[in-house]
C-alpha cells in the first residue's frame, strides 16, 4: 500500500511570523526579490520594512546605467527598448537587472536622485518622482503649468528661441525630505529644481533660476514657486534640516529656511575662495582647463563645497588611452572627450562666514554628479575607498550636443594621492542618459 503524500503547501500560505523571520535574514537585494514573488509576500515585506523595529542595513550607492549606445540607436529608430538598463553594485562589482522596476526611466530623462527616489522629466514637461525599487510614484504638475509656467521663463532666457526638448533646461532636481511618502513630516515633502538655459554656442553661458514645489499644495499635485535667489548661474542645490542651500558658478552660497509657512533667506555668502583656488590651478596647469563645477554636500553636520576641475577636450583611443590628434595611425578611431582632472574641498566656517580648504575627508566618502550629493562613512560603503570623491558625469548638456561622447566622465578621486581612477570600465564614451548615483531604498 503506497504512502499518501500531503498536498504541497503553497509558499503564499506561510504565516506572517515565519515570513518576517525569513526577511530578518535577507539582504537588500533578496528582500526586493522576496517582494516580487507574489502579492502576499509583497504585503508582508511592505509591512515588515515600514515597521518601527525594522533597521535597514547601510548600503553602498548603486550606479544607474543606461543601455549601450548601439541599443540606444535601435530605440531611436523605433525598435523595441532593451532591458539592459541596470544598476551596478560597486561592492559586488555586479550589475542587477532583475530587482528594479525601471520601465519608467525609459519614458523620461532622469534629472535627479535623492534618498533612493529618481526624478524623471519627459518630453512634454511632466515631472515624476519615482522609486525604481518599489514602483511608487508621485505625479507633479507639468512645468508648462503650475503657476510659474517655467518653460515660458526659459523662452524669455533664450530670447524667444523655441527648443524641441524641454528636458535640456532642467539641470537638477532634489527632494526636500528623506521621508517622502511617509506620514512623518509629510508637510515637508517637495522638490527643488535648477532650471534655465545651460549653453549657447561654443562658450558655456548659463542663466538659470531656482524653483520649488511642495506636495502638500494639492492644486493639481502642487505648483511651482520661484525661489528668489540673487545669482544668475547656479551649479548645485541640496536640502537638509529644513533648509535649502544653493551654490553659484562662482562659489557663492545662499540658504533658505523652510521651517516656517514660507521660505526665508537666512544666508547670502559671497566668498570667492573656492573659485579663486580653481582659477589658480587652471593658470598653473599644463592642461587647458575648460570649466569648473561647484557642488554642495552636508558631511558630519558641516556644509562642504566641492570644486570639480574639468579638462578641455582631449583625444583618446578606443582603449581610453590619451593620444594626440595627429599621432599614430590616422585610420585608428579616436574620440574627443572631456575629463575631470581633480577636486578641491572646502568646509564652511559659520562664525567667519568663510570657506576653509580641507586636505582630507577622513573616513568619509562623497558621492556626487546628477544626484543630490551625499557623504557617507567608509565603513558603511564596502567596496569604496575612504577619503575619496566618487563622481559621475553631470555635464549633461555636453551629452546632448556632442555626438561622439558624453556621460562618460566618471571615476573616483582620492584626496591622499590626488589621482583620478576608474571604478567602472566601459568602452562606451556616449552614455545617454548619463549614469547617476542611487541610494537603494525600496520603501
Amino acid at each position: 500500500m503506497g504512502i499518501k503524500r500531503k498536498r504541497d503547501a503553497a509558499w503564499s500560505d506561510l504565516g506572517t511570523d515565519i515570513s518576517e523571520c525569513i526577511l530578518r535574514r535577507l539582504g537588500f537585494v533578496d528582500i526586493l526579490r522576496f517582494k516580487r514573488a507574489c502579492s502576499w509576500w509583497f504585503s508582508v515585506a511592505e509591512s515588515y520594512t515600514s515597521s518601527s523595529w525594522y533597521r535597514p542595513c547601510f548600503q553602498t550607492p548603486w550606479l544607474l546605467l543606461p543601455p549601450p549606445d548601439h541599443q540606444e540607436e535601435k530605440a531611436d529608430k523605433g525598435g523595441e527598448r532593451s532591458s539592459s538598463l541596470c544598476f551596478f553594485n560597486l561592492d559586488e562589482k555586479k550589475a542587477y537587472r532583475d530587482v528594479c522596476l525601471c520601465e519608467e526611466v525609459y519614458e523620461g530623462r532622469c534629472v535627479g536622485s535623492s534618498h533612493g527616489w529618481l526624478v524623471l522629466l519627459d518630453r512634454t514637461a511632466n515631472l515624476i518622482v519615482f522609486n525604481p525599487f518599489s514602483g511608487a510614484r508621485i505625479q507633479l504638475v507639468s512645468l508648462k503649468e503650475g503657476g510659474l509656467k517655467l518653460l515660458d521663463d526659459v523662452d524669455a532666457f533664450a530670447g524667444g528661441k523655441k527648443y524641441k526638448d524641454c528636458r535640456a533646461f532642467v539641470s537638477k532636481v532634489v527632494l526636500m525630505s528623506d521621508n517622502i511618502g511617509k506620514k512623518k513630516n509629510k508637510d515637508k515633502d517637495g522638490v527643488v529644481l535648477i532650471y534655465g538655459v545651460q549653453r549657447e554656442g561654443r562658450h558655456r553661458t548659463k542663466m538659470n533660476k531656482l524653483a520649488f514645489c511642495m506636495f502638500k499644495d494639492k492644486d493639481k499635485y502642487g505648483r511651482f514657486i520661484h525661489l528668489n535667489g540673487s545669482q544668475e548661474r547656479y551649479d548645485d542645490v541640496i536640502c537638509y534640516d529644513d533648509v535649502i542651500c544653493a551654490i553659484s558658478s562662482y562659489g557663492f552660497v545662499e540658504v533658505w529656511d523652510f521651517s516656517g509657512s514660507s521660505p526665508t533667506k537666512v544666508m547670502d555668502m559671497r566668498s570667492s575662495l573656492p573659485y579663486l583656488k580653481a582659477i589658480e590651478f587652471a593658470r598653473s596647469s599644463r592642461h587647458v582647463c575648460s570649466w569648473f563645477h561647484f557642488y554642495l554636500v552636508e558631511s558630519c553636520g558641516e556644509l562642504l563645497s566641492v570644486v570639480r576641475v574639468i579638462r578641455d577636450f582631449v583625444y583618446v583611443d578606443v582603449d581610453g588611452k590619451s593620444v594626440r590628434d595627429r599621432d599614430g595611425d590616422n585610420n585608428k578611431p579616436k574620440i574627443r572627450i572631456y575629463q575631470t582632472s581633480m577636486f578641491y574641498v572646502f568646509r564652511l566656517d559659520l562664525h567667519q562666514k568663510e570657506w576653509v580648504e580641507m586636505e582630507s575627508l577622513g573616513d568619509q566618502i562623497v558621492f556626487l554628479g546628477g544626484n543630490q550629493s551625499i557623504s557617507l562613512r567608509a565603513e558603511d560603503c564596502p567596496g569604496c575607498l575612504n577619503n575619496s570623491i566618487y563622481f559621475t558625469d553631470s555635464s549633461w548638456e555636453e551629452a546632448d550636443e556632442n555626438h561622439s561622447s558624453g556621460g562618460h566622465d566618471m571615476g573616483y578621486y582620492n584626496l591622499g594621492d590626488r589621482n583620478v581612477k576608474p571604478f567602472y570600465h566601459s568602452r562606451c564614451y556616449k552614455m545617454k542618459p548619463p549614469p547617476i548615483w542611487v541610494l537603494p531604498n525600496p520603501w
